[in-house]
């Protein structure tokens, strides 16, 4: 029987970053993070935590066994005592509520167009509420509901190294996140599935994984295949859908005409804290919404025209969120960037810090820089979209990127701008048209070397371009002695670029 019961209390009882040593076997350089009086203060607590506490009856041996196979597969970079190396766990990731300076506005106090000319048309991020107030997820999206609805189910938190999904039956996803394995571990695994609302019936992720191996009889990486220690869930995760809806300012999202070959675009997120997303640019231009139900997160954003090199540092170790926040962070605000204006380079780089609240939902522009944070256990979901304000920045990309989805893309608009039955949405259809044509002179843009989709930490797959992490493009400086970066992104990258993407891995890092 699973019981629940709900732990307040502020997070307080930790040391702030800023103010603690981490241990020399981390190999991390940790002189920005020591003696810094200022980011000491930057770390009081701004937000409760809401930790459920919940009472699984699952074999602890078996759950040992299994959550083992998929840290190594997820992260298969990482020795099992690494996950803890940094011990992260014993810092406050939290910030103050001043820092917290974005616009927050009611959906039901400004109108449509009212949002275009504030936010969406100059891309000004911005923080939305009462987008939840008719959700049935604000029921049904509590740990307590999903385990019962859902506690069977398996969901991807991310690719091995040979970009095959890693799938985890939400059970046991639930006991490693309420157990001390999440807390001891730097960056935790996260759900960040972009396929919940394909599966439409019980238990299907097996059968998924199976179908992206050629059918081949051969189990997938997600092992186990009942609810609890046994049976399903009640419900196919598709039914998760019916429990949101999208925000009115991003209902008419125009790659809904790309048809059944639309590249993923949404996901449901689940994870404890310090899980999240690592830096990255959402792909081919377009924006996103992502509301939270359950929890805290922490955001930090920077402008399109901050250049990559100037919100990651050399000798990072890993993409995760945690690791920014700890070793990059902290450089950024350092009292030795003070320029003549008093600004430190973050001031100067226009960084946005924001704490996101249950109900609220964040607006991330394109070409954004962002990463998140969990700062306690949070539920919540979030998708890309192209919208008319900002057409002409995807299409310059998309034409590139993926010209077959670009080519259907603008068939279907010169079809919808004949249409003599609406002469205003013709009109609309005609003007993107317009666009793409006058646009067409312009030289093919360069792939960002920090565009890629959503992607989460502890190898939750980033996975909104494409079909996950697999075309992701983050690159990272930390390397082995070769000069080679050992995270599952780069790894990937690299078999792609040799042709052995799907070859079953010797288990050793590549080589050049």
């Amino acid at each position: 029987m699973m019981v629940m019961r709900m732990k307040g209390g502020g997070m307080g009882g930790q040391d702030p970053v800023g103010s603690i040593s981490i241990t020399s076997d981390t190999n991390i350089p940790m002189r920005w993070l020591l003696a810094n009086d200022k980011l000491a203060k930057l770390s009081s607590v701004a937000a409760d935590s809401c930790e459920p506490e919940i009472q699984l009856d699952i074999k602890e041996s078996r759950f040992q066994r299994r959550i083992k196979r998929w840290k190594r597969d997820a992260r298969g970079e990482l020795d099992a005592r690494d996950w803890s190396r940094a011990r992260f766990a014993s810092l406050n990731f939290n910030i103050p509520d001043h820092l917290d300076t974005v616009a927050r506005i009611d959906v039901d106090q400004v109108s449509y167009a009212d949002f275009v000319a504030r936010f969406e048309r100059d891309g000004v991020p911005a923080v939305l509420t009462g987008v939840v107030r008719d959700w049935d997820a604000q029921r049904e999206w509590t740990p307590q509901r999903l385990l019962e609805r859902f506690h069977g189910e398996k969901f991807k938190v991310g690719e091995d190294d040979d970009g095959d999904p890693v799938y985890v039956q939400f059970s046991y996803f639930m006991h490693y996140c309420l157990s001390g394995e999440a807390a001891r571990d730097d960056s935790p695994l996260y759900i960040f599935d972009p396929n919940f609302g394909d599966r439409r019936r019980n238990n299907t992720a097996l059968d998924i994984a199976k179908k992206r191996k050629n059918k081949k009889k051969k189990k997938g990486k997600e092992s186990g295949s009942g609810g609890g220690d046994g049976g399903g869930g009640k419900y196919p995760t598709c039914e998760m859908l019916a429990d949101y809806k999208i925000p009115r300012y991003f209902r008419d999202d125009l790659f809904q005409y790309t048809g059944s070959r639309r590249p993923p675009h949404r996901w449901v997120v689940i994870g404890p804290k310090r899980s999240g997303t690592g830096i990255h640019v959402d792909p081919l231009g377009t924006s996103a919404w992502n509301t939270l139900v359950f929890g805290h997160k922490r955001w930090a954003l920077f402008p399109p025209t901050v250049p990559k090199h100037m919100v990651t540092m050399r000798g990072m170790p890993d993409h995760e969120a945690a690791t920014w926040f700890v070793m990059v962070y902290p450089r950024l605000h350092d009292s030795s960037t003070i320029d003549a204006s008093g600004k430190t380079l973050a001031q100067r780089l226009g960084i946005i810090d924001i704490i996101q609240r249950p109900g609220e939902t964040v607006f991330v522009p394109g070409g954004w820089h962002h990463l998140v944070i969990n700062l306690d256990f949070t539920v919540g979901v979030t998708q890309n979209f192209c919208s008319v304000p900002n057409w002409e920045t995807v299409w310059l990309k998309t034409r590139n990127s993926r010209p077959r989805m670009g080519k259907r893309l603008l068939e279907k608009f010169v079809e919808f701008s004949k249409d003599g039955k609406d002469s205003a949405r013709a009109a609309v259809f005609q003007g993107l048209v317009d666009i793409a044509t006058a646009v067409s002179f312009v030289p093919a843009l360069p792939p960002s070397t920090t565009e890629s989709s959503s992607s989460s930490s502890s190898s939750s797959s980033a996975s909104s371009e494409t079909d996950g992490a697999s075309k992701d493009n983050t690159q990272s400086e930390s390397s082995d002695g070769g000069g080679l970066c050992l995270c599952r992104k780069c790894k990937i990258r690299r078999k792609r670029k040799a042709g052995t993407l799907g070859i079953p891995s010797s288990g050793k890092a590549d080589k050049k």
